[in-house]
């Protein structure tokens, strides 16, 4: 923004110079004429702000409802992974408890069978 604006004003600036030198109007007429195309060059320069000021705040706006989105999604998808961990933690657990209460029941087995003498082999 900065160089279109620099460059539109040495234009601008050029082509004034340009204008009083080689015209071939009165100087009254000619200062006139600069007055005139300097004031059109600053409501050009206003406008140019303009559209850059709304493009700047619609980008803006559209970085933000991006990040909103992504956040929502992330936190979504945090959401469902962390529900996923959690239900493997507790498939693990029955899992654990499961092969637990086997061992212990082996155990028992083992315990009662040296108690009574236990099979031969």
């Amino acid at each position: 923004m900065r160089n279109s604006a620099a460059g539109f004003m040495m234009g601008l600036l050029v082509g004034a110079a340009a204008g009083v030198l080689l015209a071939p109007a009165s100087g009254v007429e000619t200062r006139d004429d600069l007055r005139r195309r300097m004031q059109r060059g600053r409501e050009q320069l206003r406008e140019l702000e303009t559209v850059a000021e709304e493009r700047i705040s619609r980008l803006l706006d559209e970085i933000q409802e991006k990040t909103q989105q992504l956040m929502a999604s992330g936190g979504e998808l945090v959401d469902a992974k962390r529900q996923d961990l959690l239900e493997a933690i507790q498939v693990a657990k029955r899992a654990l408890a499961e092969e637990r209460e086997i061992l212990l029941r082996s155990r028992r087995e083992r315990q009662i069978e040296a108690e009574i003498g236990g099979p031969e082999d």
